[in-house]
């Protein structure tokens, strides 16, 4: 029987055709084949096949490519291109997000990268030093992976680009990656190969399988190496320019600085209200008082156009304090800094930022320690 081809992944344009000749320089043949998501549109994405029999070496080359999860021990250069990372899982709560990342893009002329992962059962069930048995049903149900993640695929970026407008849609580059694997390895690992200024991604969303529901969220924004912005699904759908009153939670961490620093780079387009609060109780300890007036003194002699405001939030519940500050003050977007801890301290002392985002409807955006 002829061996048929398979999809291994959906890249860019200029990505695909690099890929490729990296492929052929290993010995793996494969085609391109154009993709038009949206009909009208000239393609500048490409569905790159190849060979059942050389997935291994296949899969390996695209994990060096696009970056790789385990692999990779140390912080890669940063891009020189401004990208915008949108982790795609045909969700409502994703949509909003892209919606917001569309948004964002224009303002801040970045591009756009939608990525989508999708399970293929050849790939993710079959090590690749095993030698299977071949099922006739196989290659159905690989081609029923890959043709139900493009045409899903194709369906969001369509109803998206109606939603966002024409103009608007055409005035931001955008890229797409449609491969198979799990959503947070792949989000995880494209994110510290290419270092793209901002991840957004919803939360919330409604169990579509293998979707970027609440756990690959958390995962995501835990352990991404740039700042991620989480949308819940019932966060008030508003544009980037009307997030005005943003809350940054400190717990006087000295990476604090650092952290708003980048905070107010990323919104600098932005005219905002910039609030540091800390949780703590003023009769029993008054350096934290001291601490945030120094805070803000510090901040305001950095920064002596923008408008800051500390506040001592009186209570014993960290995250019950910053919820009843949210509700009474407007606070369109709440940020801090997540704080890496090992797995026994994560499992029995979860970080403030991943109780946040299954408790709050308040966009949050996580900086790294």
């Amino acid at each position: 029987m002829e061996e048929k081809l398979v999809t291994l992944v959906v890249l860019p344009y200029s990505k695909a055709h690099i890929f490729k000749m990296m492929l052929e320089e290993k010995g793996v043949n494969c085609e391109l084949e154009d993709i038009y998501l949206i009909q009208g549109e000239t393609s500048a994405t490409v569905r790159i096949k190849i060979l059942e029999k050389d997935i291994p070496r296949a899969v390996y080359e695209l994990e060096e490519f696009l970056g790789t999860k385990v692999s990779i021990t140390k912080q890669e250069e940063s891009s020189s291109l401004k990208q915008i990372l949108v982790p795609v899982d045909f969700s409502e709560a994703s949509k909003k997000a892209a919606r917001l990342a569309v948004d964002i893009a224009t303002h801040l002329k970045a591009d756009l990268v939608f990525m989508h992962s999708f399970i293929n059962p050849i790939i993710h069930s079959v090590p690749y030093s095993d030698i299977y048995a071949f099922d006739s049903s196989t290659l159905f149900k690989i081609e029923h992976a890959e043709k139900t993640a493009n045409e899903d695929f194709q369906t969001f970026i369509q109803e998206l680009s109606k939603e966002v407008g024409d103009e608007v849609w055409k005035s931001v580059e955008t890229y797409y990656i449609i491969k198979s694997g799990y959503p947070e390895e792949d989000i995880l690992a494209y994110a510290r190969k290419n270092r793209p200024l901002l991840i957004v991604v919803g939360s919330g969303g409604d169990n579509y399988p293998h979707g970027i529901v609440g756990s690959v969220t958390a995962d995501i924004m835990y352990n991404a190496n740039v700042p991620v912005l989480v949308i819940p699904k019932n966060a008030p759908e508003k544009k980037v320019t009307a997030f005005n009153n943003v809350l940054y939670a400190t717990n006087f961490d000295e990476k604090d600085f650092v952290a708003i620093d980048k905070l107010l780079d990323l919104l600098q387009p932005f005219e905002i209200q910039l609030t540091c609060v800390h949780v703590g109780q003023p009769r029993q300890n008054g350096w934290d008082l001291a601490r945030l007036e120094g805070m803000r003194e510090v901040l305001q002699k950095k920064y002596e156009k923008r408008n800051f405001n500390c506040q001592l939030l009186e209570g014993n519940d960290v995250l019950n304090s910053i919820e009843e500050y949210i509700k009474n003050s407007e606070v369109d977007l709440l940020s801090l800094t997540s704080h890496k801890r090992n797995m026994i301290s994560r499992l029995f002392n979860p970080s403030i930022a991943r109780e946040m985002v299954f408790h709050s409807n308040t966009p949050l955006l996580i900086f790294h320690a």
